[in-house]
């Protein structure tokens, strides 16, 4: 029963660091004049992804690798699928800039890595090599993207180191509480006899899902929808490849991919549909992202099912 609370307990306070890291780190662009769009591909989508970094690298450090990458995968596929399918329940997401659909493109090839995987049956550090390379790649690609914003400067000269201090501390928790999250899903899936990776898909990658849930669904009603796809792009990629890369790179022993067949099955699948929409459609309105909601509650439905089988 104490894995339970301990694993209730690290998952509330990620959420509130993430947070705390979000609204400082916001505030902070804001006050130093960088875009939404630009923000959010890099700055709030590094930030939201560090819980997947660290139970990524830590499964990896206590020898069980596969944890994090169904963490990894399953958050790729939450969202896609789970975040833009509530995201727009209330408000259809609108795309206006050509480097959204060009780094949605870039997202669909870099999905199409894991199959090469699949091939491969297992990944060690040769393909974490590669993996950590191409988020290097996709780093450089939207750093090059010159999209200026105008200083707003909300925050008071006095009070930006307070902000600092708030938005580091933010980062210390998410780190603590990835580190407790990650050893008590490992004795509950120990204690009910479940895969470590099945685990990863599904419970640990919803929780990690959560603050990236809330922060797009507040972004697009609040009508910051650049923000929200920047971020929803940007982790999906951070995920594929720092985060799987560094799961590859670290791991002593080599990871049987062919596992995560289902995942990634999965992930090409919804980021083809979200190119396809962006294209045809300009964006995903309300009757899509309840297909993108009905894509992940058969993924969940499937992992479960597969798991009673086996």
């Amino acid at each position: 029963m104490i894995e339970y609370l301990i694993f209730a307990g690290a998952l509330l306070v990620m959420i509130e660091s993430s947070r705390w890291t979000i609204d400082t780190s916001i505030r902070l662009s804001d006050h130093y004049g960088i875009s939404k769009l630009a923000f959010g591909f890099i700055v709030v989508a590094v930030f939201v992804s560090l819980p997947d970094l660290m139970v990524g690298a830590i499964s990896a450090l206590e020898g069980q690798p596969n944890l994090g990458v169904g963490d990894a995968l399953g958050s790729t596929v939450a969202n896609i699928c789970l975040v833009i399918g509530v995201a727009t329940v209330f408000r259809k997401i609108k795309i206006t800039r050509k480097h959204v659909l060009d780094s949605a493109e870039m997202l669909l090839l870099i999905s199409l890595i894991p199959l090469t995987l699949l091939v491969n049956i297992t990944a060690h550090t040769g393909e974490g090599l590669v993996l950590l390379s191409v988020f290097l790649f996709y780093a450089f690609f939207v750093m090059k993207e010159k999209i200026p914003a105008q200083v707003d400067g909300k925050i008071k000269e006095k009070n930006v180191g307070s902000v600092i201090t708030t938005f580091v501390g933010g980062i210390f928790l998410l780190l603590v509480s990835s580190n407790f999250l990650v050893h008590a899903a490992i004795d509950i899936a120990t204690s009910l006899n479940v895969p470590a990776g099945i685990i990863g898909l599904t419970l640990v990658s919803f929780g990690t899902t959560i603050p990236e849930l809330i922060i797009n669904f507040t972004a697009v009603r609040k009508g910051e929808v650049a923000l929200a796809i920047g971020e929803i792009l940007g982790s999906s990629v951070l995920n594929l490849t720092l985060v799987l890369g560094s799961i590859f790179a670290i791991s002593k022993d080599a990871i049987h991919f062919s596992d995560f067949i289902l995942p990634v099955a999965f992930i090409v699948m919804a980021n083809s549909m979200l190119v396809y929409y962006f294209i045809k459609h300009g964006g995903v309105g309300r009757v899509q992202g309840l297909i993108f909601l009905s894509m992940y509650v058969v993924f969940i439905t499937l992992q479960v099912v597969t798991q009673i089988v086996g």
